[in-house]
């Protein structure tokens, strides 16, 4: 649960913030959902995310079944497509299959500038590479429209880092509909979830404890107004060095940037020292009084959305 803090991602960012990196290491709670089975959520539980199969858990069952559908659909358009092992990715990544969450947050932050290289390498590699490759031009031209649409490369790993599942297409996007429900109701549940985040920073109980936390992090040397500032900061610097993130498909890396090493290395220190602060902030200042507050307005949220909450499928 490597990228998994205190406060819940608004969304699914992650399917639960960055979601690849959600699922880089075992998980370490959520439980089995089994509140939420019969579709309906149970206002005492929490997070509704989690109900909803938005967990580590859930987020890693969900990435397995995209892949059996994406295969399957594959083969329908006359082409083998072998999926990809979620697990085997993760430990690919991060270099061990059984990597804690705090030997993961001291070596890797939060995995924003830190797995750079790692995902460059991993994107050149995947199990379809070789297949690909070996296909006649007209033919790999076929596959990619096959699996993407119009918009190659844009892979269901890379819609669950970023939350935006708008430019799927081909085969990738018929089986995430299939996995959730269908994209109307990933774009609902997005909108909605986003406003119940919203609501809950809006509260005056979190614009506290926001204050506190943002003292917190001054007084260890980092400036930034709330938590969430700190992803945006260090994926803003990222880009300064590597440039805008491009689109990686199966059959390789794409353009290989002329990186600053010597500044890229800097800003990854800089990442484990912003998260190292982070995390102590958060449980001092943020951490019991979120916990109480998203309670109170996630009872509330799966009441009033009950019906829909129902048509989101599960795991």
């Amino acid at each position: 649960m490597g990228r998994e803090r205190h406060r819940q991602p608004a969304t699914i960012r992650a399917l639960v913030l960055a979601g690849a990196l959600f699922a880089l290491v075992p998980a370490c709670g959520g439980g089995d959902n089994d509140g939420a089975k019969d579709g309906a959520l149970d206002p005492k539980e929490a997070p509704v995310e989690d109900q909803l199969g938005f967990d580590t858990a859930g987020i890693l069952q969900r990435q397995t079944l995209v892949e059996n559908l994406i295969r399957d659909c594959m083969k329908g358009q006359g082409f083998e497509y072998t999926p990809g092992d979620p697990a085997a990715e993760r430990a690919a990544l991060v270099g061990s299959a059984t990597l804690s969450e705090e030997d993961f947050e001291k070596q890797f932050g939060y995995g924003i500038t830190t797995l750079y290289d790692q995902r460059r390498t991993e994107a050149s590699r995947g199990p379809n590479a070789d297949y690909r490759a070996s296909l006649a031009p007209a033919e790999r031209t076929s596959f990619d429209k096959a699996l993407y649409g119009k918009n190659v490369g844009t892979t269901f790993s890379r819609a669950v880092d970023s939350g935006d599942f708008a430019d799927l297409g081909g085969c990738t996007k018929t089986a995430t509909d299939e996995a959730f429900g269908g994209a109307q109701v990933l774009s609902t549940l997005q909108t909605k979830l986003d406003e119940l985040d919203a609501r809950i920073e809006a509260d005056p109980r979190m614009a506290k404890a926001n204050a506190a936390w943002a003292a917190c992090m001054r007084a260890d040397g980092h400036r930034f107004e709330k938590p969430d500032d700190v992803d945006g900061y260090l994926e803003e610097k990222l880009e300064d060095l590597v440039g805008p993130a491009t689109k990686v498909g199966i059959g390789g890396g794409g353009a290989n940037p002329k990186v600053d090493r010597p500044a890229l290395l800097k800003l990854q220190k800089e990442e484990v020292a912003i998260v190292s602060a982070d995390l102590e902030c958060e449980e001092k200042h943020i951490a019991d009084v979120e916990e109480a507050v998203r309670k109170e307005f996630e009872g509330a949220f799966a009441q009033e959305n009950a019906a829909f909450l129902a048509t989101v499928r599960r795991p």
